[in-house]
């Protein structure tokens, strides 16, 4: 039994390693130019940095570190967009695209949390639509989609969003204390074996 079971966990992990090599290929492949306008050398450079994520992120599953995996799960996702980036000529400057970075880390929160605590939990999923939202908010800034600057639309409205943010953090400590810590999560029945981080390793 022990022999299977350990057959299976190589099983597991292959599996594993080939579903993150197909997907970061396909994903490459599906926003690459034309063969011509491809800088080799730095295509390359960009692929191993990638892959180098990649790795990182795989063993990081294997050895049930949840804050490695997410640290290395942004890398990875903003390395790929940088070697996509830079395949297809596009020069971004930060100041604009900086709200992005902002979401990846608050999108990213949802699959760290599910795989330390085998499920969706308030604690990261309240942090993760908060800096998801203020990631597109600032976005619309940074990309004048909103015309007044942020500088000023916050010196006028800051106040407002202090005493709003007070009032429902206030609101959701006492909804917490009378559902005695019983806010919904998303929970996988007990039978359910986990998709990651196992503890039968």
């Amino acid at each position: 039994m022990k022999f299977m079971a350990k057959e299976n966990r190589k099983i597991q992990n292959i599996m594993l390693a080939l579903g993150l090599l197909l997907l970061l290929a396909g994903v490459i492949w599906a926003f690459l130019p034309s063969d011509g306008k491809i800088m080799s050398f730095h295509f390359v450079l960009n692929c191993v940095l990638v892959l180098i994520m990649a790795a990182f992120v795989y063993f990081s599953v294997l050895t049930k570190k949840p804050a490695v995996f997410y640290i290395f799960a942004n890398f990875c996702i903003l390395s790929l967009l940088s070697l996509i980036l830079s395949a297809n000529s596009v020069m971004l400057q930060f100041k604009q695209y900086w709200p992005v970075i902002v979401m990846i880390f608050g999108m990213t929160l949802l699959p760290m949390g599910r795989f330390r605590y085998k499920k969706f939990k308030t604690i990261y999923v309240i942090p993760s639509v908060a800096l998801s939202v203020l990631g597109a908010f600032f976005l619309l800034f940074t990309l004048k989609i909103i015309k007044v600057p942020m500088r000023e639309f916050f010196s006028r409205f800051m106040p407002l969003i202090l005493i709003a943010g007070g009032i429902t953090l206030i609101a959701l400590y006492y909804a917490r204390l009378k559902v005695k810590d019983k806010i919904p999560e998303i929970q996988e029945d007990e039978d359910d074996e986990p998709l990651l981080f196992t503890e039968d390793y």
